[in-house]
């Protein structure tokens, strides 16, 4: 039965839903002091210094009712600033709070030290990676940058979770003994080893500090007790002191202990990687679980007590947004409120393949129904063939509310995905046990918890990659050669010659692409507390970002591969089987835009999509996603990582499509891009079945990362119980086609578009936009359209 949320959880949300977002420049001003009074020292010793002055010096915020205490960057809805954001917001300083989108409110005194301590010195302090190499001049992934040094501060690897299980069983000060132990053990007289000593003597500094923030927070606990003159509250306030007293640097003894360790965990992941995004707590009802019923058996608390303290701990996840500066020409593409992709998963399987289902599944996704209007944490369901009926059932009452949670994810799927990269990845192998562990980070990308190194990535857009065959190498837009010639594709007598000009154009782009990530990789930035939390880290003595972990990941990151793909079944159709158009006449409309060629932008519109169940479209996805596949194994970032492919894009799939003209799918020049594996608007008309069986032609593990399907359903459906039970089988056939993700709006768009008219009135519309939720009213018009355009099904 499901409970209601406590008066307490109901006044911080309205308040939270209250709080305008603003700039916090606390963190980044002591690391700026820092990084000046360490010059010429090892660079990951500067970091953990930086890091630790952090913690000890940042404002310390404990606010009235709350029962659990911590902020990502101080305070709700605050954020932080890096060197190099604040660098790329240097330009807009001044209209930051008055900005149509995103506005974040600064104060004048912060603004002033921004313009004048702080951006001087990070402008005079980027690091220099390499130029690019000559080979890469024209590639549309770096422009014109050829022979230009590129600047960067702050490179990081994103989406992993680690660490939340290893404090919670032995206390930060029991990781620091670890480092204290393999700094002991260093032979100084072997090279490599000596080499080992700054990274370990780096992380017995960072973790020395991370000790010590529960002592700071109990303090200002005690502090306010004091004056507390309600009985209930200042009893709390006390209680927060013990407990902060303890954790996180012994382990955890109680679930309250449990919970408040893994957020202060959290928070100095997110610290000392100078940003939020991707990391997540990752299957926190497992592991917070034996906490959870051993006080329960033992009376130290109610169901009710603990629903409470999820729903504030839940609730803290949604009080950080990323700062995005305006692109240049004042375009809104990049500018939505965009959350990092703090995910957690729930449910799924134990590693001895027994279901993992337990109370804490079903309270994660209770915390969700009590907290509408919140965009985070990104909660997935782990969906697998032994998922009981009453967890699947709940989810998809969560789901039938609105708000785009939860996320489904194939966990059979993504063992199977898992296990596939021993085939390109060095190290140990990842054993059934462990794929049985597997998580979603950031939006949902598959990850090994504690024992991955997160990722840099490479871009590669499929959609340009059809223009570039379709121009012998020119980019429509601006007229660049960025490909290279693969033939006047008007002379193109076979199909086979379209299909090995696209092979050509993309390999080169994939190698291009990883050149340009080996660029950026020559910035990464040593984390001595991150890779503490990283299994392997600190016996090796190196940082995660130096291979110190035990599985290393690169991501090729993909756009458009459903554009492409029915491009490719347009041309097949139109040019070759039906013989309806010449590939003269395709190219001449495709260079016009369609313009006055409506005939034909007709036929392209008509032609077979992806979605159907239609194997004539279809089989274009299979080929080019395991074309993809076949080129990315080749390669390996510099810190060791196999190169695994996804298509997750965020809101990316909007600005993506402005650098792609007209295509042969019908889709005119300009227009966003296929959002992941979802149909374009309109072209999947045989029902979201359909959709599945689509999909589950291609080999999903080839994408294994992971792969957005978004769909929507009208509200409609879910008017009585037997909607939430077909949406309950809808899922189970999703399982059983082999498909890894798909995550569901219900909402109609009438409500959409009065949302769009009448902002006020739906300031709590959530509505899930890629991998990650925002509130629909918050996002700019053009991402608002192409929600609204996506296709409404039925059941």
């Amino acid at each position: 039965m499901a409970m209601r949320p406590s008066p307490r959880v109901e006044r911080l949300r309205q308040g939270y839903l209250k709080t305008k977002d603003s700039v916090v420049i606390d963190i980044l001003r002591i690391r700026t002091r820092i990084m000046k009074e360490t010059e010429g020292e090892p660079m990951v010793i500067r970091q953990a210094k930086a890091f630790a002055a952090s913690l000890r010096e940042m404002p310390i915020n404990i606010y009235p009712d709350e029962p659990f205490v911590g902020w990502l960057y101080t305070k709700p809805r605050g954020a932080h600033l890096s060197g190099g954001q604040a660098l790329a917001l240097s330009r807009e300083l001044d209209t930051l709070d008055t900005r149509e989108m995103t506005p974040y409110s600064i104060s004048d005194e912060d603004r002033k030290e921004l313009k004048e301590d702080i951006i001087p010195y990070w402008k005079a302090h980027l690091l220099q990676a390499p130029p690019y190499p000559p080979e890469i001049e024209n590639s549309f992934l770096s422009g014109k940058h050829s022979g230009r040094r590129r600047a960067f501060y702050g490179g990081m690897l994103v989406h992993w979770t680690a660490g939340y299980e290893k404090v919670l069983e032995k206390g930060v000060l029991g990781v620091t003994r670890d480092a204290e132990e393999r700094l002991a053990r260093l032979d100084l007289t072997d090279p490599d080893e000596f080499k080992k000593m700054p990274f370990l003597e780096a992380v017995i500094i960072a973790l020395g500090a991370a000790a010590e923030i529960g002592d700071r927070f109990s303090e200002k606990a005690r502090g306010l007790a004091e004056r507390e003159q309600d009985i209930n509250r200042r009893e709390e306030l006390l209680k927060i002191a013990d407990i902060c007293t303890r954790v996180p640097a012994q382990p955890a003894r109680t679930f309250y202990e449990a919970i408040q360790s893994v957020w202060f965990v959290h928070i100095m992941n997110a610290l000392d990687n100078e940003n939020g995004t991707g990391m997540g707590p990752g299957r926190a009802d497992q592991y917070l679980y034996p906490y959870y019923i051993k006080d329960l058996q033992a009376g130290r608390i109610t169901e009710e007590t603990a629903q409470e303290l999820i729903d504030c701990w839940f609730m803290r996840h949604s009080q950080y947004y990323t700062i995005w500066p305006t692109a240049p020409g004042g375009s809104y593409g990049t500018l939505t409120p965009q959350t990092p992709g703090h995910h957690i998963d729930v449910g799924g399987l134990k590693p001895d393949g027994t279901d993992g289902t337990n109370a804490l599944s079903h309270m994660f996704i209770e915390a969700m129904m009590h907290t509408p209007g919140m965009t985070e944490p990104t909660l997935g369901l782990l969906v697998h063939s032994k998922t009981p009926d009453d967890l699947l059932i709940k989810a998809c009452r969560l789901t039938a509310m609105g708000g785009g949670y939860p996320m489904f994810i194939n966990q059979d799927h993504r063992v199977e995905c898992l296990l596939a990269r021993n085939e390109i990845m060095d190290g140990p192998p990842i054993t059934l046990e462990v794929a049985r562990t597997g998580t979603g980070a950031g939006c949902h990308e598959l990850v090994v918890p504690n024992m991955e190194s997160g990722f840099s990535f490479t871009p590669l857009n499929l959609a340009m990659v059809m223009e570039l065959v379709l121009t012998n190498g020119r980019r429509r837009f601006d007229g660049e050669k960025v490909g290279i010639e693969t033939g006047d594709p008007r002379q193109f007598g076979t199909f086979e010659q379209v299909k090995k000009a696209f092979a050509r154009q993309l390999k080169r782009l994939v190698k291009n692409g990883i050149i340009a990530s080996h660029v950026y990789e020559t910035a990464l930035l040593p984390k001595p507390f991150n890779s503490a939390m990283v299994e392997d880290c600190i016996e090796k003595g190196m940082a995660k970002e130096e291979g110190g972990a035990r599985y290393n990941v690169h991501s090729l990151q993909t756009w458009g591969r459903i554009d492409a793909a029915n491009s490719l079944a347009a041309i097949k159709h139109l040019v070759f089987d039906a013989k309806t158009l010449t590939m003269d006449q395709l190219c001449s409309a495709l260079d016009a835009d369609f313009q006055d060629c409506e005939n034909i932008s007709r036929s392209c519109l008509d032609s077979p999509k992806f979605g159907n169940d239609d194997d004539d479209a279809d089989r274009h996805v299979a080929w080019v996603t395991r074309l993809v596949n076949t080129e990315a194994k080749k390669y390996k970032s510099t810190y060791g990582g196999c190169t695994v492919v996804t298509e997750v894009p965020s809101a990316s799939y909007v600005s993506m499509g402005g650098f792609v003209g007209a295509l042969p799918s019908g889709r005119p020049a300009g227009a966003p891009l296929c959002e992941a594996v979802t149909p374009p608007e309109g072209t999947a008309v045989n029902g979201p079945t359909a959709v599945l069986k689509s999909l589950a032609k291609v080999n999903n593990a080839d994408v294994n990362q992971g792969q957005t399907l978004n769909l929507r359903f009208g509200p409609a459906i879910f008017d009585t119980d037997e909607g939430v039970k077909r949406l309950a089988d809808f899922i189970r056939s999703f399982v059983d086609q082999k498909v890894d993700h798909v995550q569901i709006n219900v909402v109609s768009s009438s409500t959409l578009k009065a949302a769009q008219k009448n902002p006020e009135e739906y300031k709590e519309l959530t509505v899930k936009v890629a991998g990650y939720n925002a509130r629909f009213v918050d996002l700019h018009k053009e991402l608002q359209d192409s929600i609204i355009a996506r296709t409404e099904y039925s059941l």
